[in-house]
């Protein structure tokens, strides 16, 4: 089977799902080209007799060429036939939903190696665990999807590391709480900490999808509830990072207001020890500034949007049209 590798986004055959099979060409040829209904027998094709207007009789044709016996047909249902075609086509289809994500995995992945360099936790070598695992499905794919023991256990461990992933992302959200809120203010904690918060939530939706996928669960119904518990993580993070800033953006008053109070006290003098504490709320509010204008920004919230919209629509669009081909 091959699938076309132009853009997913836009790319000339994006709705084609290209199936290159001559077993299966021949086999629907055969279906499609005849007014007969479909069949299985044990009868060798030779000796199936074949009006000329193309049905066929339940007459069997003798080695020397004349009728012998009857012999009766199994109809095969059409469920079977759409089932034997999904066999083929639910592999690729996978296979191109979970494309969908691929830049985003790696996005993510790119994003952890940066945290990792600067700071050690013991999440993160949970993180970066969950990170292989994700990867590893979404390079497999098509390989699981043929296998429903294989299916079943990658689901299994899906919801596992999604179940870890949430829990990360509550702990770390607990510590940057806990850092906003310490006397001692340390802008490298708060940043580590919504960073690693915002990875684990990017990940848990990554997951949301790929156990989609996995289960086959590709309906407008359930995947309206997974868009729906997608939102809320997005609802949440959004409060998270608006009460985040309004903290900073107080603090960084505070500390501007301390500031001129000094500056006012010491205009006429020279003193050491206040001098210092200026130059560190000054850095305190830069720190704070990178904060806004960075850490809270380091993930694009429209980006996974967009990804999800993609998902959403491409469970149709990829199948619009089944194109299969001898070669």
């Amino acid at each position: 089977m091959i699938i076309p590798t132009s853009n997913i986004q836009g790319g000339q055959n994006n709705d084609i799902l290209n199936i290159v099979s001559s077993d299966l060409y021949s086999g629907f040829s055969n279906y499609f080209g005849s007014t007969a209904p479909f069949f299985q027998t044990s009868l060798p094709l030779e000796r199936i007799v074949r009006y000329k207007d193309g049905s066929f009789s339940s007459m069997e044709k003798s080695i020397k060429g004349g009728f012998s016996q009857h012999q009766g047909f199994d109809i095969v249902n059409s469920m079977d036939i759409v089932q034997q075609l999904m066999t083929y086509v639910m592999p690729m289809l996978n296979q191109r939903l979970t494309s969908i994500y691929a830049d985003l995995i790696n996005q993510n992945n790119h994003y952890l190696s940066q945290i990792q360099d600067y700071f050690i936790a013991p999440e993160i070598s949970k993180l970066k665990s969950i990170a292989e695992f994700i990867q590893d499905v979404s390079n497999e794919i098509c390989y699981i999807s043929k296998s429903n023991n294989l299916s079943v256990a990658t689901l299994t461990n899906i919801q596992q590391r999604r179940i870890d992933l949430k829990q990360i992302f509550y702990t770390f959200i607990n510590r940057l709480e806990q850092s906003v809120n310490s006397q001692f203010f340390d802008p490298q904690n708060i940043a580590n900490s919504y960073l690693i918060a915002r990875y684990a939530l990017s990940n848990y939706i990554v997951s949301l999808v790929l156990e989609c996928i996995v289960s086959g669960n590709l309906d407008d119904e359930s995947v309206q509830r997974m868009k729906a518990k997608v939102e809320k993580c997005f609802s949440e993070l959004n409060e998270i990072t608006s009460q985040l800033s309004k903290i900073l953006e107080s603090r960084k008053y505070t500390n501007a207001n301390e500031i001129n109070n000094i500056n006012s006290f010491y205009r006429w003098s020279y003193d050491y020890i206040a001098q210092h504490q200026v130059n560190s709320l000054h850095s305190q509010n830069q720190n704070i500034d990178n904060i806004k204008n960075n850490t809270l920004k380091y993930f694009d919230i429209d980006f996974e949007i967009r990804r999800l919209d993609d998902f959403i629509e491409a469970r149709h669009g990829f199948t619009k049209t089944i194109q299969i081909s001898e070669s």
